[in-house]
């Protein structure tokens, strides 16, 4: 373990940044989960179920996956020493992993008071191991991954039929309302009426 010193303000970024790591982990774990579920036949979808399944197992990326399973051990293995981690290489190890992350708590006391417990891995203290480990790339590189695996997964899910993309209903709905105010309080509706009057008077002469 590192000898740094170990500030309240380390221990907070330390703390968000953990924050949006267990974010980020846990929508990865959210969408894969949806898949699974359609890889197994338990859930149901829109599409046929041989599409819906060849569409998630050729999206999915074992290397992804197994590039974030060793950042998590790597993180894990620090703030959790001597506990039983999965081979990086076992089938799921990074859903495993990533479920031991979202597992462990994030309340710290006064850092200056926690010095003689940096060696114990309790919970409570990963911010302030993250700190003193020089841990916070690694954090920052798992969310990173985790990120684009999620991405991945959000997409097969939606193609698949196991999904609705928000986003793209969202968007259609600020477009709708947008073309509501040009037409209503723009002037839209006006130009368009001196349009289509002009166009009538062309039509007469």
């Amino acid at each position: 373990m590192s000898d740094v010193a170990i500030s309240a303000a380390d221990v907070r970024t330390a703390a968000s940044q953990l924050a949006q790591m267990r974010g980020s982990l846990s929508s990865w774990l959210k969408y894969r989960g949806l898949n699974d579920r359609v890889l197994a036949g338990t859930l149901q979808t829109n599409k046929p179920a041989a599409y819906a399944q060849g569409v998630i197992a050729s999206t999915r990326d074992p290397a992804l996956e197994r590039n974030l399973a060793v950042q998590l051990n790597a993180l894990l293995s620090r703030v959790m020493p001597g506990y039983p981690l999965p081979s990086v290489d076992a089938p799921n190890a990074a859903v495993q992993l990533a479920q031991l992350a979202l597992q462990g708590g994030t309340t710290v006391s006064s850092p200056a008071a926690t010095g003689s417990l940096l060696g114990g891995g309790h919970p409570w203290l990963w911010p302030v191991l993250i700190v003193a480990g020089l841990l916070l790339v690694v954090t920052s590189a798992i969310k990173t991954s985790a990120d684009a695996a999620t991405e991945r997964e959000r997409i097969a899910c939606i193609e698949a039929g196991a999904c609705t993309d928000y986003g793209f209903w969202l968007k259609a709905g600020a477009i709708g309302v947008a073309a509501w105010l040009l037409w209503t309080h723009l002037g839209g509706k006006e130009a368009a009426g001196a349009v289509k009057r002009h166009l009538n008077s062309k039509g007469k002469s």
